[in-house]
């Protein structure tokens, strides 16, 4: 299963969890019926009992072992799927009894129940099957609804499972469609064809909410944009260079003009609501005539020439807010061009690492604690880090290795501290995600993208 966002939320109505997140972050129980820690590299599940897949497997400790040792390569010749690396912690998992399992870690991981609640069940000799391949197109799980049709790039249906285990889903079919022009899908929600589009553009709000049936849903994302600095290009090396970079930028005009005012500021690379944000930020100020001095103090008293990456319509007013970045940045000597890529493309380069001076990208987190962000993109030697800095990896690798909340916290305020001291960002937003929904929908948004229906229901 992947988690990226559309795909997601289709899987997480079929697909059931040991645990989940409410809306809040906080962990709770699902096919578990309780956890605990026997010390700190071994923690014990109890199963609930009875839960079947749709395809009529059991679902029992044996499957939690299955699913746990491929996801951790444990499993010779398993096809590996997204997010692998968070399990690659996993040393070994016991089978106790048929509802008891434990898992045993190489070492301690404050972020493990967070991965253990993204990673979906499915069943054993389904998937052996194929080696994977099948859940692809024909999905079996333990979730509320089972896939009932699917006419690729036109539309998905669910049905809902009515032995569901925690009881029946009240609304019986589910369908997703992408839609991606702006009007249409405006026009459709309008008609009633659909209930909910996610991404509304800001120059929408008005429109949607000018009818009386519709409303307008905000929630603060847990999605961080950024500027990426590709410090290991000589233009990019003097932190001189990346102070001014910041400088330079108008953060506060990008969200009111570009986003509405539907924004919030960030120093560095975490929201307010994030395990790890430090009270104590501060903000690089707007100051031109400071970056033009930094960049000529680093050797460029001429300017210089970039190029900044950034995908087509991936993330809201993508381009729109990179072109203005361009132009910001343009102003103060950094003259900068503009490469706007369709996603597809921009996922290959950037997984291939060969991007330009610059990159706009927005980065999402699902577990609530910017460690998962720091560990992604700030680590040296991760896909999408571009960047070097021995402190800020010990602070993370501290971070990573400690359980002790307030110890967590403040290896990472260390963190982020040093990167504002010594970036390899352009420190931007994180934006509230905005909802077009019929008011016959009683629904509410989550901070993590996760369109979950299962407990919504029509008035």
């Amino acid at each position: 299963m992947h988690r990226e966002t559309p795909t997601n939320n289709v899987c997480l109505h079929i697909y059931d969890a040991l645990l989940e997140r409410n809306k809040e972050g906080e962990i709770r129980l699902d096919l578990a019926d309780s956890w605990r820690y026997l010390d700190d590299t071994t923690l014990e599940f109890k199963l609930r009992k009875g839960i079947k897949f749709s395809n009529g497997e059991p679902f029992n400790a044996e499957v939690v072992k299955y699913n746990f040792e491929r996801v951790a390569g444990l499993i010779p010749g398993a096809k590996k799927v997204l997010h692998s690396a968070d399990f690659t912690v996993i040393k070994e998992v016991k089978v106790i009894d048929e509802y008891t399992v434990q898992i045993i870690k190489k070492k301690p991981h404050p972020l493990f129940l967070s991965f253990v609640a993204q990673k979906y069940m499915v069943p054993i000799e389904y998937t052996k099957r194929d080696n994977f391949e099948g859940l692809a197109t024909k999905p079996v799980g333990t979730g509320p609804y089972v896939l009932k049709s699917w006419m690729k790039g036109s539309e998905l249906i669910l049905e809902a499972k009515k032995d569901y285990w925690k009881g029946a889903p009240k609304i019986d079919e589910v369908v997703f469609r992408p839609i991606p022009e702006d009007s249409t899908r405006i026009s459709e929600l309008k008609v009633g064809n659909v209930d909910i589009i996610a991404n509304l553009k800001p120059d929408n709000i008005g429109e949607v909410k000018a009818q009386k049936h519709l409303e307008v849903k905000f929630v603060p994302s847990n999605r961080t944009s950024m500027v990426f600095i590709n410090a290991e290009m000589d233009k990019m090396k003097d932190v001189r260079v990346r102070k001014a970079i910041n400088h330079a930028i108008d953060v506060p005009s990008l969200i009111k003009n570009i986003f509405d005012g539907n924004g919030f500021r960030v120093s560095t690379l975490s929201p307010k609501h994030f395990v790890g944000w430090d009270p104590k930020e501060k903000f690089y100020s707007y100051d031109p005539e400071r970056a033009k001095k930094l960049l000529a103090e680093a050797g460029f008293p001429n300017g210089m020439d970039v190029a900044i990456l950034t995908p087509r319509g991936r993330w809201l007013n993508d381009v729109q807010a990179c072109e203005a970045i361009a132009g910001m940045l343009t102003k103060v000597g950094i003259r900068t061009k503009v490469n706007a890529v369709e996603f597809g493309v921009f996922a290959r380069q950037t997984q291939a690492r060969q991007i330009p001076e610059l990159m706009y990208a927005s980065w999402g987190n699902q577990h609530f604690n910017v460690l998962h962000t720091l560990d992604a993109v700030a680590r040296s030697g991760r896909m999408f880090s571009f960047y070097k800095s021995e402190k800020v990896d010990d602070y993370i690798d501290k971070a990573a290795m400690t359980v002790h909340p307030d110890k967590h916290t403040e290896y990472l305020q260390l963190a982020l501290r040093e990167m504002w001291e010594d970036p390899s960002f352009g420190f931007l937003y994180n934006l509230k995600d905005i909802y077009g929904v019929n008011k016959r929908l009683v629904w509410e948004p989550r901070p993590d993208e996760d369109i979950n229906l299962y407990g919504a229901y029509v008035k």
